[in-house]
Order: structure tokens, then C-alpha cells, then sequence
């Protein structure tokens, strides 16, 4: 998968991929999960599928991981969780890095905004943490939980823009959106952003 656009923020590539996030041979993949890491539709669900063949099955590894990770059944806004990318792995994937967006159900306001840039910040920090290099994101929240693509582009961007000025592991950010007409929608918001 080529990038659709690539820009540089202190060094840093952030990038728009039309694809498929399974097939991105970043080191690790965000999966947008609910707080209990149940993947049920979706991203979530697509990724647990890919990982595993059975998403049943990989929703038991990432709540086992949960609970090792974190001492609860569910995280919080910001928190993360690693798994193994397991079968993703022969596509150079390592690690899947699940986050908590909000649910908008098409409203957007301030508070929802903060949860969001939560929901990119934490696996940033995560992957940096761990010394990786680069990172897929899918739009988080843009699906099932209904918040606007635009704001999801833009708070996307805001959070890679401040990250970029603190990382030192990470080079690579990629936001990949499965759809043609929506990384359309992605690629203006994009090219505006500078």
C-alpha cells in the first residue's frame, strides 16, 4: 500500500493509506476497541479476525491481556493495552495496541474531542515507550461509534502534530482508512492542515 500523502512534522512521516490496516506493515496496529476490548464489529472486529482466524478467540487473549496489563476488565480513555499480532505477524505487523475512542453517535464537542485525542495519544506513547518505529491507526471512532471523519482526520492530525515534537523512536504514522470515498474526505482535511 503506497501513501495516499505523506507529511513531514519534525522529522516525522504522517501519512494517509486507502486500504486495508491489516495489510500495513507498520510495526504495530491500533485496533479502535471498546473498554471492555470486546471485538464485536467493525475495525475491531477485522483485526481480532485477522490476528487469530477467530475473533472469539483473540478477544480472550486481548482481555487476558487486559487484566495482566492493567489489574481491571476494561481501560480507560488514553489507556492502552498490547497484544501479539499473531498471524499478522508474517506481514511484518508485531503488535496490536488497543485503544478506547468515544462514542459520538454524530454529535462533537469539546469533551468528546479531548477523549479522541486521548484515543491517538495513548498508543503513541505506548509504541514510543516500546521503541518502535512506526504505527497504523485506523480512524478511530468514525465507525460504529459515530463520530464526524472530519473531526477524527483533524484531532488525528493535532495529536501526531504535538507527538512529533517529543518522539524519538517513532517515524512513521499512518492513518489507513479502508474506504475510497472516506480517505477522499481524509485527504482534503490532509492537504489543509498546513
Amino acid at each position: 500500500m503506497e501513501p495516499e500523502i505523506v507529511l513531514n512534522l519534525n522529522g516525522m512521516d504522517v501519512m494517509l493509506v486507502q486500504g486495508d490496516i491489516t495489510a500495513y506493515p507498520a510495526e504495530a496496529i491500533v485496533n479502535a476497541a471498546n473498554k471492555y476490548l470486546e471485538h464485536g464489529g467493525g475495525v475491531a472486529y477485522a483485526i481480532a479476525k485477522a490476528c487469530a482466524g477467530n475473533a472469539a478467540e483473540y478477544t480472550e487473549i486481548s482481555k487476558k491481556a487486559m487484566r495482566e496489563q492493567t489489574g481491571r476488565d476494561y481501560i480507560d480513555h488514553g489507556e492502552v493495552v498490547v497484544t501479539p499480532a499473531m498471524r499478522l505477524e508474517e506481514r511484518g505487523i508485531k503488535y496490536v495496541i488497543h485503544t478506547v475512542g468515544p462514542i459520538c453517535s454524530g454529535r462533537w464537542d469539546e469533551s468528546l474531542k479531548k477523549k479522541l485525542y486521548l484515543a491517538f495519544e495513548g498508543p503513541l506513547r505506548k509504541a514510543e515507550e516500546m521503541g518502535l518505529s512506526s504505527i497504523a491507526f485506523p480512524a478511530v471512532s468514525a465507525g460504529i461509534y459515530g463520530c464526524p471523519l472530519n473531526r477524527v482526520v483533524e484531532t488525528f492530525l493535532e495529536t501526531a502534530k504535538a507527538f512529533s515534537a517529543e518522539a524519538t523512536n517513532l517515524r512513521e504514522i499512518a492513518l489507513v482508512i479502508y474506504d475510497e470515498e472516506s480517505a477522499r474526505v481524509a485527504a482534503e482535511i490532509f492537504r489543509a492542515f498546513f
